[in-house]
């Protein structure tokens, strides 16, 4: 397959995975496509992207300080609306990433 044909087949793919709703996990397994595969595409694909000048979509994000929710010292809260997610050092970015990109559906 030559690498033009390979980038539009990853392409459609994460399209698909997007408008799946599922996991990268199940969505892999289910399609018979090793999750690393995955993972390494989505980020050429993003690098690629980047490269070209596309822009950047930034979610706002609103830094209430006056909110006295106790977390670790280690770890930051993010608000987003009515949800509120801890991140300790060493968190997974991908599984973020997906949490964000689902919180931005609801």
């Amino acid at each position: 397959m030559i690498n033009s044909d390979l980038h539009s087949l990853w392409e459609q793919r994460l399209a698909e995975y997007e408008n799946s709703g599922q996991t990268i996990k199940a969505w892999c397994q289910e399609q018979a496509i090793k999750e690393h595969q995955f993972y390494y595409w989505r980020k050429k694909l993003c690098m690629e992207q980047a490269e070209l000048g596309q822009p950047v979509k930034w979610l706002p994000l609103d830094m209430d300080r006056n909110k006295q929710t106790r977390f670790a010292q280690d770890s930051i809260a993010v608000h987003i609306g009515e949800v509120t997610i801890e991140l300790k050092s060493g968190f997974d970015q991908h599984l973020f990433r997906e949490i964000i990109q689902a919180l931005q559906t609801v």
